[in-house]
């Protein structure tokens, strides 16, 4: 596997894994994450534009995931209800990851990156998403309380601040 940057050349790779991830996540139980197409071409292409937009090809160079990693203040992050942030303090987040089900280890791979640029990370994942829930779990990530997105929908927040040296 190897992550590299997404091109506008694999802008319909990219769209087909959303949508992969999309039946994957309704298959699952989680029916309300990501509804009316959303991530949009508009926003993908957007991501692609700030140049945060990761892709995970395989040996033959296939797209079967994708994922968001910046070091920002998303202000997304700015209220959190019923408890805090481990730290206030610079971080990376991860969003709109999506893999079309054939690879496994994409979360860590996007985690992997992310710990490059920072010791400390946010993400966030909707109620129903219990796979993500437990994978971040697995990965060492606290659950710190609740955000909105952009939509005004709810979403779990995490973090997982890495101790200096480890």
């Amino acid at each position: 596997m190897q992550v590299e940057k997404g091109r506008i050349e694999d802008i319909e790779a990219i769209m087909g894994v959303y949508g992969k991830a999309r039946q994957l996540m309704r298959k699952s139980g989680n029916p309300r994450q990501w509804t009316g197409g959303y991530p949009s071409k508009e926003k993908i292409l957007e991501d692609m534009g700030k140049s945060r937009l990761y892709v995970v090809r395989d040996g033959q160079g296939a797209i079967h995931a994708c994922f968001v990693m910046a070091v920002m203040d998303d202000p997304t992050y700015h209220i959190i209800e019923g408890g805090s942030w481990s730290a206030d303090r610079p971080y990376a987040v991860i969003h709109r990851i999506g893999q079309d089900g054939t690879m496994k280890g994409v979360l860590h791979l996007a985690l992997a990156l992310a710990s490059q640029e920072a010791d400390y990370i946010r993400i966030d994942t909707h109620e129903d998403n219990a796979i993500m829930r437990h994978l971040l779990e697995k990965e060492g990530f606290r659950e710190c309380g609740t955000i909105y997105v952009e939509d005004g929908s709810a979403r779990l927040a995490f973090d997982r601040l890495t101790p200096c040296g480890s």
